[in-house]
């Protein structure tokens, strides 16, 4: 898996403590479909997430085994609004 990063949103997550949090959700009524999250802040009983370093920021990646993007870009919407995309989308399926 090949992780891309803006320098927008490296910045934002160095003031933030240097750590990115990458996961799915479910979306209510959409059977299959999850959508990325990106957050600074460790969500609760996040154990079991793969580690990397990109442009020295630790992003810890939850994501399904079963479904590895070949590419994840990481960048920053607005000023304070991290998001990713899953080689090209902002929704697995």
């Amino acid at each position: 898996m090949r992780i891309s990063m803006t320098s927008e949103l490296r910045s934002f997550a160095e003031g933030e403590g240097g750590s990115l949090f990458v996961g799915c959700r479910r979306v209510r009524g959409c059977r299959g479909v999850a959508v990325l999250y990106v957050t600074t802040r460790e969500p609760p009983s996040w154990a079991q997430d793969e580690l990397f370093l990109v442009d020295g920021v630790l992003v810890h990646a939850r994501l399904p085994v079963r479904l590895r993007p070949r590419e994840l870009h990481l960048s920053l919407e607005g000023r304070r609004r991290p998001a990713a995309t899953w080689d090209g989308c902002a929704f697995v399926i």
